[in-house]
């Protein structure tokens, strides 16, 4: 009887040996696989972070790129993009993130073409049917550019439908028309009409959205409704402080508006009349007076809104 006792004993020290052992085994593959999910999670973070910088990186410099190569043509895209951020807070957009960048980016095709021509769209000068024709096709070059970069597609697609008409008229020439064009799209078809129609001195944004209500079919009717809304009746509503300012350089702000194109010592063109400056452009002339390559101050029309 004692020897079943003693053997009883032993089997159960032994299956306590064996779930210690198992259970210690257990703790370290349970060890071992947070350990390896930590690092992936690590190399995944680590990725993430670098691909955020690249993004970043990529689209600063095509920022750049556009507003030291046609500054001109980057004031109305500052423009554009002020706007959406309006419609993006007033508006149910599906990506706001891509929406502001498309904003920004979507004059670059204009880069690829003549200084002429691309002066010409910047001031609101008629252009012929060949050049209006460059114009209307330039997002097929700005989408080449972008849609390369990662997690840039979304963005890309709406410069490339940003011209396009809401009821499937412009360009690019294929099916999509009313809701199947992008949303993005959709929005900076509203705005880049708007910025091309109210360029210029002693034209107001309320004069161009009338341009834009004659041709309504062009545009999605919910969006057009909230650009008026946004950046038309406010405008309107109010009575801003005006006042013409002559100023050096370092003493203009973000918003002031050109009266007097700007020319360098031999009589260039830097900034036309009707320009909205930028922080960028602000940071130009600057340095360009620094250099003496202009002389005078800056004509410009300060207002309370924009």
């Amino acid at each position: 009887m004692r020897e079943v006792h003693v053997e009883e004993n032993s089997l159960n020290a032994l299956s306590k040996d064996v779930l210690i052992t198992r259970l210690q085994r257990e703790k370290r593959a349970r060890g071992a696989a947070e350990a390896i999910i930590e690092q992936k999670s690590q190399e995944l973070y680590n990725a993430n972070k670098e691909l955020e910088g690249l993004l970043g990186g990529s689209v600063k410099l095509l920022t750049d790129v556009l507003a030291l190569t046609k500054p001109d043509v980057f004031q109305k895209a500052a423009k554009v993009q002020r706007w959406a951020r309006r419609i993006s807070e007033a508006y149910e957009v599906e990506r706001p993130w891509e929406l502001d960048l498309a904003a920004i980016l979507y004059p670059l095709g204009i880069i690829a073409l003549s200084d002429d021509v691309a002066s010409k769209y910047a001031l609101d000068m008629e252009l012929n049917e060949e050049e209006q024709q460059q114009i209307d096709e330039s997002p097929l070059t700005a989408y080449g550019l972008v849609h390369t970069i990662p997690k840039m597609q979304g963005v890309a697609n709406a410069i490339y439908y940003g011209r396009k008409g809401y009821d499937g008229t412009g360009y690019p020439q294929d099916d999509k028309i009313g809701k199947d064009i992008p949303q993005a799209g959709r929005i900076l078809k509203v705005l880049i009409d708007l910025a091309d129609a109210a360029t210029g001195i002693a034209k107001t944004r309320k004069e161009a959205f009338s341009k834009l209500v004659e041709r309504k079919q062009l545009y999605d009717i919910e969006i057009l409704e909230i650009a008026h809304r946004c950046l038309v009746v406010p405008a309107n509503d109010r009575e801003p402080a005006d006042e013409i300012l002559t100023l050096e350089p370092p003493f203009l702000n973000v918003g002031d508006i050109v009266q007097r194109d700007i020319l360098d010592t031999n009589s260039r063109l830097m900034l036309a009349a009707g320009a909205e400056l930028t922080q960028i452009s602000i940071k130009r002339l600057v340095a360009l007076r620094q250099e003496k390559r202009f002389e005078g101050d800056v004509c410009v029309l300060r207002t309370k809104f924009e």
